[in-house]
């Protein structure tokens, strides 16, 4: 898999899927990420029920698996106490926490030409954008308006990730992302932001 590129939501009209989980547009389009490494892993089998028993292997060891072919198959083995798919039902519901926990056993392969340690930014950030009911309600937002620039292969470096969160937590709004191509972007945004709200 290679660098993706930006493209814009025609839901929300910002880059796709930055407005997951309130943009269904976005929501169909990480799903769609998630089935098509599915589909690339156990197309060729060719019966509903076959393609169960895989899911149920990858479930029971999901370690070494990649991380999209583990939440396509959490989504196709409900989950016995609540009926949703695996690890995406209410917080109240005990085997999907535990479901939910364990999909971070997952691997988690950068892509050619990214930086080290894209994959699980994009890994976590999905996550959070997909099933927000698993983390606190202000992560959410930030998590999702990073993806675009994530699957586009950019990653921050430790002093952006740092002043992203500094501007958020002083009140910064997340527009600050808004048409960005790199999170080097980001930074001279905020740098700019910071600038103009120092007395003169």
């Amino acid at each position: 898999m290679g660098v993706g590129a930006l493209t814009v939501c025609a839901g929300c009209q910002r880059y796709r899927p930055a407005g997951a989980p309130d943009c269904a547009d976005c929501v169909a389009w990480i799903d769609a990420d998630i089935e098509a490494a599915w589909v690339a892993e156990v197309g060729g089998l060719d019966t509903d029920g076959m393609q169960r028993h895989v899911a149920e292997a990858v479930l029971a060891d999901p370690r070494g698996v990649a991380w999209r072919v583990v939440d396509a198959a959490l989504a196709r083995i409900p989950c016995y106490a609540c009926g949703q798919g695996s690890g995406t039902g209410p917080v109240a519901c005990e085997p999907c926490r535990l479901a939910h926990e364990n999909r971070f056993y997952a691997a988690e392969p950068d892509r050619p030409r990214v930086p080290p340690g894209n994959e699980h930014a994009i890994r976590v950030s999905t996550v959070v954008a997909r099933w927000p009911q698993w983390f606190p309600a202000h992560m959410v937002p930030l998590y999702a308006s990073t993806l675009p620039l994530l699957h586009a292969g950019d990653l921050p470096t430790t002093p952006q990730a740092q002043a992203i969160k500094a501007y958020l937590d002083g009140g910064g709004d997340l527009e600050v992302f808004a048409g960005a191509t790199s999170f080097a972007e980001v930074a001279r945004r905020l740098r700019g932001a910071v600038r103009m709200g120092e007395p003169s």
